[in-house]
């Protein structure tokens, strides 16, 4: 049993609240603190915990053994400094960027040697992605290209409501980073290189105006010993290639394509990223783009969370739901857990976010 505490309890909370439910043999919330103190006490009235009116105060508990952050609100900046001099595990569900979407604040990293410091890296851990990685281990083989378009239904949109939107800005980045990272965990390596290129300059069809432009990754090619089967001949020199498609709405074209990327990894004027509305009453769901892959004997494609098709080379497509399957929620704060006891399992930590980071930024500087 891991005795935490839960520092804010709005909707990333509702997100959370339903892997917890089922996790209350390992899990049991000690104390509870939200900016709102009536939402504190309403959640600690349905958790058996203590409403508390301080993070500190919440940190410093005896019977706090990790905290889980789950929505900080307007002090997210302030939270991960704070939390960090505490030298207790924390699990932060949204990520610690600043204000203006700059990126992660590093006084997050300067707490006791012995703090361990989790993002939730949801994207390694929803079930089509965890079904990806079994496929690739029994039957379409290691992947060598990763294609996300990110352009297909989502816009970065560049009018004066969301330059002055630090929220959005955040977003922003947090997913373009997030997908970076799940590209990097089904390579299972870092990469070599990477650029930025406005497609429109290569002649590819834009929409009603809008910009396109794509982040080309590129990671080593597989070893030899790492095909166990022998199909990706004459292609173990090759290096694998993630692609991120992106758009830049027409709203603003007053700049290049690569001005537009250098502010919002620099957070001058950073843009949103617009997703499918999620209704209050679907706030479990998570938007995923279109993600296809092709692999030493076959490929697949991502639609959703839990649903993916996937096909051996000339063979039919085979098409799996996989909503039976623990959530990736579940799963981190599973994982988190098993970690704070002393089990010796990976974890992600903050440079998983912060590396990413840099890595745009390189390529947009090239």
């Amino acid at each position: 049993m891991i005795q935490v505490g839960l520092v804010g309890v709005g909707p990333q909370w509702e997100r959370f609240r339903p892997a917890l439910a089922r996790l209350r043999q390992p899990i049991h919330v000690e104390a509870v603190y939200d900016p709102v103190f009536a939402r504190a006490e309403t959640a600690g009235r349905d958790l058996e915990a203590d409403p508390i009116q301080g993070i500190s105060a919440l940190a410093g508990r005896g019977n706090v053994e990790a905290i889980l952050v789950m929505d900080p609100a307007w002090t997210r900046t302030a939270v991960a400094p704070l939390l960090a001099r505490q030298s207790k595990p924390v699990f932060f569900a949204p990520w610690p960027f600043s204000g203006r979407g700059r990126g992660i604040h590093p006084d997050a990293l300067q707490g006791d040697s012995d703090s361990l410091i989790v993002p939730a890296m949801w994207r390694r851990f929803f079930p089509a992605a965890i079904r990806l990685q079994e496929l690739f281990a029994t039957e379409i083989g290691q992947p060598h290209e990763i294609d996300i378009d990110l352009a297909g239904q989502s816009t970065f949109a560049m009018d004066d409501q969301h330059r002055a939107s630090n929220t959005a800005a955040s977003s922003t980045l947090e997913s373009l980073v997030g997908w970076v990272d799940f590209c990097r965990t089904l390579f299972r390596a870092f990469s070599t290189s990477a650029s930025v290129t406005p497609m429109a300059e290569s002649g590819d069809a834009t929409t009603a105006g809008d910009r396109l432009f794509e982040f080309r990754i590129e990671y080593p090619p597989l070893a030899v010993g790492n095909d166990v089967s022998g199909r990706l001949e004459g292609n173990t020199d090759r290096n694998r290639i993630a692609k991120l498609t992106l758009r830049q709405a027409s709203s603003d074209k007053s700049g290049t394509t690569t001005d537009f990327v250098q502010e919002l990894l620099a957070g001058g004027r950073p843009p949103a990223l617009v997703t499918p509305t999620i209704l209050p009453a679907d706030v479990s769901k998570r938007w995923v783009p279109v993600i296809k892959l092709r692999c030493e004997a076959g490929s697949a494609e991502l639609s959703s969370t839990s649903q993916i098709s996937w096909q051996l080379n000339s063979a039919e497509p085979t098409h799996e739901t996989l909503h039976a399957d623990r959530s990736e929620e579940e799963i981190m704060l599973d994982i988190f857990c098993r970690r704070v006891v002393g089990g010796l399992v990976p974890v992600a930590d903050m440079s998983d976010i912060i590396r990413p980071i840099q890595l745009l930024r390189d390529c947009v500087d090239l």
